[in-house]
């Protein structure tokens, strides 16, 4: 287990972590520390305690907003439910109009067997003369 040192608001914060996590935690420190520069600068608060406050606010806010943003597992299971409906509706569809074509060409040679041809129409009306 590894340690990293932050500084933040002028503090230094020792922490334990995983190694190989020490530049993610010193990235959150700095926007931290940016965040806290913002709120004293801006709003002004009355001591360090007031504008961590105000800073772990800001980016509670922050998080709600991302979280409000994103995707639960079940939407993404419904998205995804929907996705392969719909190729399995255009495969369905496909298949359809491939059958339909067979249909129309049976169809088709059906009504050409029916159909007398020329030397049997003929021998036809001449029995029928008889």
């Amino acid at each position: 287990m590894a340690q990293v040192t932050l500084s933040v608001g002028g503090l230094s914060y020792t922490v334990g972590c995983q190694d190989g996590e020490e530049d993610h935690l010193k990235a959150l420190a700095a926007s931290i520390s940016q965040r806290l520069e913002e709120v004293r600068r801006t709003l002004g608060p009355r001591g360090d305690g007031e504008a961590m406050f105000l800073v772990s606010l800001l980016m509670a806010d922050d998080l709600y907003e991302a979280r409000k943003k994103q995707m639960t597992d079940e939407e993404r299971s419904l998205v995804e439910r929907s996705r392969q409906i719909e190729a399995s509706y255009k495969q369905t569809a496909g298949r359809l109009a491939d059958a339909a074509d067979i249909a129309a060409s049976l169809l088709s040679r059906v009504e050409e067997g029916l159909r007398p041809s020329g030397s049997a129409a003929a021998a036809g009306e001449a029995a029928a003369g008889e």
